[in-house]
């Protein structure tokens, strides 16, 4: 009893409070509804807190206290949204880009963060420090307790938050499935498609869902369609690298001077390459690396508003993604004599997906009422693949339609915090669609129209 009494005489508390509990508060705040595991981070965090909050200076210890939040936010952030910690740093220079109060959750998060940041730092740097071996073993012992009660609570992470392909994985793509090269191409072009934060769900519900919006029959009689799944490591960005040049590696890693990246041989081959996306060219550098793998021409936010195609507000405002079919039914058809590849980056499935009157969802009407009261982020996420596929549809069904292959791929799950959400999807997959033009569409298409 009396050794207890003294224990807790000695024990650290207000300085453990400040130092080691409130910089991870958030991370176990997220433990009751799922998170990746974060043991190393932690456990760094940990340690620079203790050394630190040793410092006697107190604008040094106010300084490691930033530091130790910012490194958190970091790498959980980092993690969830499949990135390498110095891509998510270097992205921050982005942020300028995107809209975060568009999102209330955004927000909120951003509030609590900023009020905790503060109340730490008022009150971190004036308390008393650590005195002796014993309070600092008891300091650690309390970080090594998170840790443990990050690997307890995250368990069922299960390698789903993988950022970077193990060494020596295989590379296993899309295109790679489908086996198409400039030679091989039996239509006329090739539309590639790659959709942001689309997974393959795993559940006898969401698959129904996702099957009504993507079933082998609304492609018919234009097309056949074949469905398959591939693996995915990191971003979007690593992503675009897996489809267009068969590479596990971000593009500010990879030398595209030696790189086998499809649109240059397309282009090789005579084709003219196109590459869309709605967001800002400077995003994450594509201006710079989409010439670099061989596109010819490049369009973007700015350049699609000029060609008269409508900003969805958001976090990332930018085109509308169910005005790019039409778009690119336009590029197709120009100088019908010149073969075509044309890559568009898709863009409103980026989280959280908005309600607002600009992305033209509607109410969601899919799956049952139980599953869209209880997960309505996720509807209006099926909701923008629902947009997308009726805007392609629409186009392919009109008369003139150039004679083009498509092929429709998944970047990444999409990252959700909860993992009662990210658990509705197969963990490291993505869907993709081959749809292959049949040789009589042409002749069917004014059936269908009269059809209609």
């Amino acid at each position: 009893m009396v050794a207890r009494f003294q224990l807790a005489k000695i024990f650290p508390a207000r300085w453990i409070f400040f130092w080691i509990l409130m910089p991870n508060l958030a991370l176990i705040a997220m433990w009751f509804v799922g998170g990746p595991r974060l043991p190393v981070q932690i456990m760094v965090a940990g340690i620079a807190a203790i050394v630190f909050g040793s410092i006697p200076n107190r604008i040094v210890r106010a300084v490691g206290m930033v530091g130790i939040f910012v490194f958190l936010l970091i790498s959980y952030f980092s993690r969830v949204f499949y990135l390498t910690f110095d891509k998510a740093f270097s992205s921050l220079v982005y942020l300028s880009e995107m809209s975060l109060a568009a999102s209330p959750g955004y927000v909120l998060a951003g509030a609590v963060l900023v009020a905790s940041l503060a109340f730490c730092l008022w009150f971190g740097p004036r308390t008393q420090r650590p005195q002796g071996p014993i309070q600092y073993a008891l300091a650690f012992a309390c970080v090594m307790l998170i840790v443990q009660g990050d690997g307890a609570m995250n368990k069922a992470d299960r390698g789903g938050y993988m950022v970077k392909a193990p060494a020596g994985t295989p590379v296993s793509s899309a295109m790679m499935s489908v086996a198409l090269s400039p030679e091989r191409l039996e239509a006329d072009n090739l539309l590639v498609i790659i959709l942001e934060s689309v997974g393959v769900p795993n559940n006898q519900h969401d698959r129904q869902v996702f099957d009504a919006i993507w079933s082998q029959s609304r492609w018919q009689p234009h097309y056949s369609a074949s469905f398959g799944e591939v693996p995915f490591y990191g971003s979007t960005t690593n992503a675009e690298m897996r489809e267009l040049c068969s590479a596990w590696d971000p593009p500010e890693n990879l030398d595209f001077a030696q790189a086998d990246c499809l649109p240059r041989r397309f282009a090789e081959a005579g084709f003219e390459t196109t590459a869309l996306h709605g967001f800002a060219s400077g995003f994450f550098n594509r201006e710079a690396w989409y010439p670099a793998v061989g596109f010819e021409h490049t369009s973007f936010r700015s350049d699609l508003v000029r060609d008269g195609a409508s900003i969805c507000d958001g976090v990332f405002d930018g085109i509308c993604d169910r005005d790019m079919p039409r778009r690119i039914a336009q590029i197709l058809g120009q100088q019908p004599e010149r073969r075509k590849l044309v890559y568009w980056l898709t863009l409103n499935g980026h989280l959280p997906v908005d309600d607002n009157a600009s992305m033209a969802l509607g109410e969601c009407n899919l799956g049952s009422p139980e599953w869209r009261a209880d997960y309505p982020m996720l509807c209006r996420s099926y909701m923008v693949q629902q947009q997308i596929a009726d805007a392609l549809r629409g186009e392919i069904g009109k008369p003139g339609f150039a004679n083009t292959d498509i092929v429709i791929v998944g970047d990444h799950i999409p990252p959700f915090f909860q993992n009662s959400l990210r658990s509705r999807f197969k963990t490291g997959k993505v869907p993709y669609i081959y749809l292959h033009r049949q040789p009589q569409a042409d002749a069917l298409e004014p059936v269908e129209l009269a059809h209609r």
